[in-house]
């Protein structure tokens, strides 16, 4: 006789409706809290032939803690993080920010994550700016109208700055950009919806205090330290995208590569998480491990002032 289907197996939940165990979307589930492709497939399908055996209808209870039972055998960790994804309702919404100069991978890198923690609201700081132009001329904010890092060449004559002028010009678009950032952020915050944002305009010198300590928003700074691999990166780009005038960023290395050493210094004087992205897999892993970090904090925290109550 052949094993049991997942097609075939049941399981009961709290409101009392039937529904049909899903090997694809228990794997989706396992992927989320950080297990590899291979392993949560195999994992979800070891769940999947335990589960065949039986041929009553699991409750939702008992079919979670089946579940649970795997993931401490394979990795206590993991359990955890599986009993907090259970609890949507509690840790939501997660807001996360992915800082970084041009060049380094952050778009990739938030399409990856996106598709790991299953959040599809990603916004690019590059579009909260493009908005910002249609609403504000060039003679009034003329700093707005260029690229983060060529900035300084709209700067007002009667600034005169005493840092290096790419930093005083990267500074003057950001601050601009964080209001709308910060306007994202409110309204993830009040509709509850996890989002995204990257961008080189997430200076954390320029945030409210309370908008980055607030335990649902995490910051990180993406950063690629090798400064040839950082350039070869451009003129690939260059060959794969013509559009994206790779030729442009090339010109103005110098100013990027200033930009990021200054959002260096300001994420360590702020204590913000640094990730190198040389190994894109590593990026994710270490990024994962941080929010679901933040996440069970916050299911820990929300649990102490439901008690207290």
């Amino acid at each position: 006789m052949s094993k049991p289907s997942s097609n075939f197996i049941k399981f009961r939940t709290k409101s009392g409706r039937k529904t049909i165990f899903s090997k694809g979307i228990l794997s989706r589930t396992f992927y989320a809290i950080g297990l590899d492709e291979i392993n949560a497939y195999e994992l979800a399908t070891q769940i999947e032939l335990q589960v065949g055996k039986t041929d009553k209808t699991l409750s939702q209870e008992a079919f979670s803690q089946i579940i649970i039972d795997n993931l401490e055998k394979f990795n206590p960790l993991y359990a955890k993080r599986y009993i907090a994804f259970e609890q949507k309702g509690v840790y939501k919404p997660i807001i996360i920010l992915l800082a970084g100069v041009p060049g380094i991978g952050k778009s990739t890198i938030a399409s990856l994550l996106s598709r790991r923690l299953e959040i599809t609201n990603i916004i690019g700081t590059d579009m909260v700016r493009e908005i910002l132009r249609q609403s504000i001329s060039k003679k009034l904010v003329p700093e707005l109208y260029g690229s983060s890092y060529e900035a300084y060449k709209y700067l007002k004559p009667e600034i005169n700055p005493i840092l290096d002028r790419s930093i005083v010009g990267f500074e003057e678009q950001s601050r601009l950009v964080i209001v709308g950032v910060e306007a994202i952020i409110e309204s993830a915050m009040y509709s509850r919806e996890n989002t995204i944002i990257e961008g080189v305009h997430l200076s954390p010198n320029l945030f409210k205090t309370e908008t980055i300590t607030q335990p649902h928003v995490m910051l990180f700074l993406l950063h690629l330290k090798d400064e040839h691999e950082h350039l070869e990166r451009f003129k690939r780009r260059g060959l794969k995208v013509v559009e994206r005038n790779a030729e442009r960023y090339i010109n103005a290395f110098e100013e990027i590569r200033t930009i990021q050493r200054y959002l260096v210094e300001e994420a360590n004087r702020h204590r913000i998480s640094i990730i190198e992205t040389q190994d894109q897999q590593r990026v994710i892993h270490s990024l994962l491990d941080s929010i679901w970090e933040r996440i069970l904090l916050i299911i820990k925290n929300e649990n102490k002032k439901k008690e207290e109550k």
